[in-house]
């Protein structure tokens, strides 16, 4: 079996020089890039572009049989809208190409292999790193971590570090900035929920870095324990990664821990695609990826502005370049300047293609239903479940937020934003907090697996 094992014979002090003079170099080049303007920004990612495309062509073993010849050249020569003739890459071709199929650096260049949890469709796809693709992305992370975080902060990281990146990117990336690390991880056996929360009491932890799910549900667990997450814990930001979140579930983190929720986007395949800055908003990572919007059905590329399907392309990925990858993301790029003066393109995530649900004639998104269901709770804990029951939305409740109050509010709203009836179930809150405290990536679709289990409820 083809394996990443490296051959015998190198110089370890040799090595260990080259490798600080090499990293010496990559930051410089990253402080380089991630200073230009708007303008040379787009004349650098031009020229990033095309040998993106030449670099995947020659060495990629699955472009250089899936890209024709004829469109490579086109690319390389410059011919207007050549780019956007290329055929688009789909997680099925990394499905099919795993493990080593997408490779396209000696396999001695590899300084990392990770992988994706499977949970698209089930399959896994893998990851690989050259050590300046690595750093390079550290260096751009941390970055625009900066914006909100110092080397006075302590960060708690509870997400997967097992195969996937994004654990250790994370952390690598805000141990740079001077802050104290807490790697919590997640669904660890020796580190559960509870400690979790003990952790965070002890560390004095001012950042807490997770998905939105499990910060609602740590919260849950802290105040249980008779801690107020808002009194007696220190975190007044809470970075979230793994999973999209509504205006709702940002509003639930902020009366509930007293902090400020800030998004971030990427994927094990692409890395880091979009951060946060001090104004809340998500600046697409420009200096390492290209980014277009597509017409989920046609294909075709979308103005800035419009809503449609986000495909990217690695400008900075050597190991395993992508050319015109559709991620499945519902996505709109604003162009218009932020408020906080970065030159990068603003991004509005709106959920997965996956995730469209079909409600009577029209679909809905799970993150329109969160913001629905979350933005009319008012009693903790804040879960719930959905599921469609004919053309009316099937809403499972806890006990405790199952008063008259909200069922109305969110059978207004779903009326009015869905035109759809509402029905009530009870939400089997034991078997749905056992989903959680099991899942390395506790996300939507938590909200989505259990439809109730109680009795059914009026509606």
């Amino acid at each position: 079996m083809t394996t990443l094992a490296r051959p015998a014979g190198h110089d370890p002090r040799g090595t260990l020089r080259d490798t600080l003079v090499s990293r010496v170099d990559i930051a410089r080049k990253v402080a380089a890039v991630t200073s230009l303007d708007r303008q040379a920004l787009d004349a650098w990612a031009a020229d990033a572009l095309a040998a993106t495309v030449e670099h995947a062509c020659r060495n990629s073993p699955f472009y250089t049989d899936f890209v024709p010849a004829e469109a490579a050249r086109a690319v390389a020569q410059g011919r207007p809208h050549a780019f956007e003739a290329l055929p688009f890459t789909t997680r099925e071709h990394l499905a099919a190409a795993y493990p080593l199929g997408m490779l396209a650096v000696p396999r001695r260049e590899v300084i990392r292999f990770d992988e994706s949890s499977g949970t698209g469709n089930g399959r896994p796809i893998a990851a690989f790193f050259t050590m300046a693709d690595w750093l390079e992305n550290n260096l751009t992370v941390a970055g625009l971590l900066a914006a909100v975080l110092d080397e006075r902060d302590v960060a708690a990281i509870a997400v997967p570090y097992e195969l996937a990146g994004v654990g250790q990117d994370l952390d690598r990336a805000i141990e740079i900035l001077g802050c104290t690390i807490v790697p919590l991880g997640a669904a660890s056996p020796s580190c559960t929920p509870d400690r979790m929360v003990d952790a965070l009491l002890r560390s004095g932890a001012t950042t807490l870095v997770c998905s939105g799910t499990r910060a609602l549900f740590l919260g849950e667990i802290a105040r249980r324990r008779g801690i107020d997450p808002r009194r007696d814990l220190a975190v007044t930001k809470i970075l979230m990664a793994g999973e999209g979140a509504s205006p709702a579930k940002k509003r639930r983190l902020a009366d509930q821990w007293d902090a400020v929720a800030y998004s971030m986007f990427g994927m094990t395949e692409t890395n880091t695609l979009a951060m946060f800055c001090r104004e809340r908003e998500m600046h697409l990572v420009e200096t390492r990826t290209f980014f277009e919007v597509v017409d989920p059905e046609s294909g075709a590329r979308l103005p800035d502005g419009s809503v449609g399907e986000l495909a990217v392309t690695t400008l900075a990925s050597r190991a395993m370049p992508l050319l015109r990858y559709r991620t499945g993301d519902v996505c709109r790029i604003e162009a218009a300047p932020c408020a906080c003066g970065s030159p990068l393109r603003r991004l509005q995530h709106r959920g997965r293609i996956g995730d469209r649900i079909p409600l009577g004639d029209r679909r809905t998104s799970q993150l329109e239903v969160e913001d629905i269901v979350l933005g009319a709770m008012t009693t903790e804990p804040y879960y719930f479940a959905f599921g469609i029951d004919g053309d009316a939305l099937q809403i499972a409740l806890p006990p405790t937020g199952a008063d008259d109050a909200t069922r109305k509010s969110i059978e207004a709203a779903v009326r009015d934003r869905l035109g759809a009836a509402t029905r009530f179930r009870v939400l089997d809150t034991d078997r749905f907090e056992t989903a959680l405290r099991t899942s390395a990536k506790p996300t939507m679709r938590n909200f989505s697996a259990y439809g109730g289990g109680g009795a059914d409820g009026e509606g």
